[in-house]
C-alpha cells in the first residue's frame, strides 16, 4: 500500500502553489518525495507564471521537461475566490456583478485551467502516462447558500461558474486523454477553516455532516493519491471531499 500511495520521485507541475492550499499540497508531496514545480504569479514562490498566458505557459513546460525529463502529474490550482469580508465587488448581487470582473474570473480559474493542460498534455500523451487533477468545489455541484455570508453578501457568481465549467473541462480531459493512458479528475472541495467570523463558521459548519469546516491538512491525502500509482483506474470523475455536504 505504500507503493501505491507513493509520489517518490514523481514530476508534479502546481499551479497557485504559493496560495493557502497550494501551500499544503506542496509541503504533502514533497514530504512524499515528489519533485513540485510551483507556477505562481507571486514572485518568490517559485516559477513566476501567469496561467492565462499561453507562450508563458509553454515556457515553462519546456524548462521542466529540459531539467526532469517528463511531468508525471499537473495540478490545476490557481484560481481567485475572495473571502467573506474581501473585495467586496466580488459579493455584490448577481444582477449588478461586474462584467470585468466575471471575465477575469473566468479567465483564470477555467481558461487557465484549459491552457495549462493544453500546455503540458502533449508531454503525457508522448510518454502515455500521467495524471492531470483539477481542483473544483462544492459549488460546481450545488447553490450558493448565501444565508451564511453578512446580509447584501452573495458567494461570487463567477467563481460558482467557473469551477461548474471546470468539471465539464475535466470529462472532455479525461474522454480525450484515455487512450493515452492519461488520467484526469477532479478533487471537489469544502470550506476550509482559516480565521473566519465564529459567526460564519457556525453556519458553514452546519452545512455538512460532520458539522464542522475542514481543518488544514485535510485535503493533502486525496491530494496524494489521485496523483499517485493508488488511482491509476480512476478517471474522468470526482472526488468529493466536502464533510458530506453535497450528500445532504
Amino acid at each position: 500500500m505504500r507503493n501505491l500511495l507513493s509520489v517518490e520521485d514523481k514530476v508534479i507541475v502546481l499551479t497557485g502553489g504559493a496560495g493557502f492550499l497550494g501551500q499544503q499540497y506542496k509541503e504533502a508531496l514533497e514530504r512524499g518525495g515528489a519533485k513540485v514545480v510551483i507556477w505562481d504569479k507571486i514572485g518568490g514562490a517559485g516559477e513566476i507564471t501567469d496561467i492565462t498566458q499561453p507562450e508563458s505557459v509553454k515556457s515553462q513546460v519546456q524548462k521542466v521537461l529540459e531539467k526532469f525529463g517528463r511531468i508525471d502529474a499537473l495540478i490545476n490550482n490557481a484560481a481567485l475566490n475572495p473571502s467573506p469580508g474581501e473585495a467586496r465587488e466580488h459579493w455584490a448581487p448577481y444582477e449588478s456583478f461586474s462584467l470585468s470582473l466575471w471575465e477575469n474570473e473566468l479567465k483564470v480559474n477555467l481558461t487557465g485551467s484549459m491552457i495549462t493542460t493544453q500546455a503540458v498534455a502533449p508531454a503525457m500523451m508522448r510518454q502515455r502516462s500521467g495524471s492531470i487533477i483539477f481542483v473544483a468545489s462544492d459549488l460546481a455541484l450545488i447553490a450558493p447558500n448565501n444565508a451564511i455570508y453578512d446580509p447584501g453578501n452573495f458567494k461570487d457568481i463567477a467563481y460558482a461558474t467557473s469551477k461548474a465549467g471546470v468539471l465539464g473541462l475535466m470529462r472532455a480531459w479525461a474522454s480525450y486523454l484515455g487512450p493515452y493512458n492519461v488520467r484526469v479528475n477532479a478533487l471537489v472541495l469544502g470550506g476550509m477553516y482559516r480565521g473566519q467570523s465564529p459567526d460564519f463558521v457556525k453556519k458553514n459548519s452546519a452545512l455538512n455532516m460532520l458539522g464542522r469546516m475542514s481543518r488544514e491538512g485535510e485535503y493533502n491525502g486525496p491530494i496524494v493519491f489521485l496523483a499517485s500509482d493508488a488511482s491509476l483506474y480512476m478517471t474522468g470523475t470526482c472526488l468529493v471531499v466536502d464533510g458530506g455536504r453535497t450528500a445532504l
